[in-house]
């Protein structure tokens, strides 16, 4: 696709505009006052700013590079290449609404992780969307979305499947020894009740470990890095070394062991089968 340059320099301004340049009292007056804080305007009135400005350099220097600008040519001159300074305003402001609007949804939703996902999957989407209309770009677009084939679809499915699915079956095979550690763990006086939350947590923290772990470890397989997957499981295991080490945890190193091989093993098979399925003619 022509002028990638654009859009990059779109998503270069929307991250430095969201994550240098705002100050967390900005995020935490927006949160809290929502369409009555001034900060939210003026986060956006910035992204739009930033915006303007990074199109503006990038525009000035690609046609200069090109030599369609002469060596003293002034910014005025972008007025007469194909993307001139009325579009590129218009698609300043434009980010300008988009990034009050999404943000201002987004300071009634709360500062979890889903909520932070969307806000910036939104964000960007609207970039792309921009930098299709301001370089007719938007049919090439529409065409790169629809040519997704059963190529993509076998790689999405993979990752699919190494996330809640394996996590499920993990859970169940490891089911007998996690009553045994329980049994061991609970606690022997009613005091210690209080810290059975901050169990629960620690327990949704190595789901998610889990997660990455897999993740990483299938994208290493399709990259055909196996040696990086060794790196993943030896630095895991120095880690887990000083807890795993102890004579009283016998129990608990045979729990980790069994469900980090057995993550591994179905992790690298279906990377492997979807390897083979994505090079086969």
């Amino acid at each position: 696709m022509e002028h990638i340059g654009i859009l990059i320099g779109l998503l270069v301004a929307h991250v430095i505009g969201d994550f240098y340049l705002q100050p967390a009292s900005w995020v935490n007056s927006r949160n809290t006052k929502h369409l009555q804080s001034p900060a939210l305007y003026l986060h956006a009135l910035l992204h739009g700013v930033v915006a303007l400005l990074l199109l503006l350099i990038i525009s000035f220097v690609s046609y200069k590079q090109a030599g369609q600008l002469p060596s003293k040519g002034s910014i005025q001159q972008l007025t007469s290449l194909s993307i001139g300074i009325g579009p590129l305003c218009i698609v300043a402001i434009a980010v300008l609404f988009s990034h009050f609007i999404i943000d201002a949804i987004k300071s009634y939703a709360g500062s979890s992780t889903l909520a932070f996902a969307i806000d910036q999957a939104a964000h960007v989407a609207v970039l792309v969307l921009l930098w299709a209309l301001l370089t007719n770009q938007f049919d090439a677009l529409i065409i790169r979305i629809f040519t997704i084939n059963h190529i993509h679809l076998a790689v999405f499915l993979a990752y699919l499947v190494i996330l809640q699915p394996t996590s499920i079956f993990i859970k169940q095979l490891l089911s007998p020894w996690t009553k045994q550690l329980d049994e061991l763990n609970k606690p022997k006086e009613a005091e210690h009740l209080v810290q059975l939350p901050i169990q629960t947590t620690l327990a949704m923290a190595g789901q998610r470990i889990g997660y990455l772990e897999r993740l990483l470890m299938l994208t290493f397989v399709l990259m055909n890095q196996f040696a990086a997957i060794g790196f993943l499981i030896a630095a895991k295991s120095i880690f887990r070394f000083g807890n795993l080490t102890k004579s009283e945890d016998k129990k608990l190193t045979e729990y980790v062991l069994l469900g980090t091989f057995t993550s591994v093993a179905i992790t690298i098979a279906i990377g492997l089968f979807t390897h083979w399925y994505i090079s086969t003619p």
